[in-house]
């Protein structure tokens, strides 16, 4: 085989592994939340067929371990709260900084989801040009003996900047 020939396979084979490798990231940030529903506050504005609650939560486990969240959330619920959508705004605060997201999910007798983003230029500290997208997976909610939830979900921010 000719060197100008073994060039050109090895050209081509670097552009099939460079084409076959996934995009980088930085790596996902992983923790759990849990907390009572009665813990949330409704907030003075109140969106027209739907409820704006404010509550703060702290994170368990994984990367953001004792990191706390401060979070605004409108939920719409549909068919007598059957099912339904809602939206967040969290702002996540860590000891060595923080960012804020927004995402949007929705929920049914199975359990809950989300996805969204984290803010442009949001990042502080460690968190510093922090970007990516957050998702809140595997959302559940049980009845507690007064009425409110008893919500669980696991946090990922994954990261694609910082």
């Amino acid at each position: 085989m000719s060197i100008s020939h073994l060039t050109a396979v090895l050209a081509v084979l670097s552009l099939v592994v460079f084409l076959a490798a996934p995009p980088a990231s930085a790596g996902a940030l992983r923790s759990s939340a849990a907390f009572n529903t009665g813990i949330g506050q409704k907030t003075a504005n109140q969106p027209p067929n739907g409820v704006t609650v404010a509550y703060q939560i702290k994170l368990k486990g994984g990367e953001l371990d004792g990191c706390t969240v401060d979070i605004v959330e409108s939920l719409y619920g549909r068919d007598e709260g059957a099912w339904g959508i809602f939206d967040i705004s969290g702002n996540v605060t860590c000891s060595g900084g923080g960012f804020a997201y927004t995402s949007s999910g929705a929920w049914d007798g199975k359990g809950f989801h989300a996805s969204g983003e984290i803010k442009d230029g949001s990042g502080s500290g460690t968190f510093d040009g922090i970007s990516g997208r957050i998702a809140q997976l595997g959302g559940s909610a049980a009845s507690a003996a007064d009425g409110t939830l008893d919500i669980s979900y696991e946090l990922v921010v994954d990261k694609t900047n910082n």
